[in-house]
């Protein structure tokens, strides 16, 4: 063993199944995804990731904020 060696992160043997629509990283067999409806596609929804929030929230949502009596988004 090398000096370089003890540096390498350790390796994950699941396999690499597809990448996230949001966040572009790998999916690996075991991961917690759902699946995207409209154009196929895999976003991570396990602890630690965000991207099925942040998928939806870009291209379902249109505007936020406060409603006002006109029914119009200020």
């Amino acid at each position: 063993m090398t000096s370089l060696d003890r540096f390498k992160p350790p390796s994950d043997d699941r396999p690499y199944v597809a990448e996230c629509e949001w966040c572009r990283g790998e999916i690996r067999a075991g991961d917690e995804v759902k699946r995207i409806d409209d154009g196929g596609g895999y976003v991570h929804n396990g602890f630690g990731f965000d991207c099925a929030g942040k998928y939806a929230d870009e291209r379902v949502y249109d505007a936020m904020g406060t409603i006002n009596i006109r029914g119009e988004i200020d």
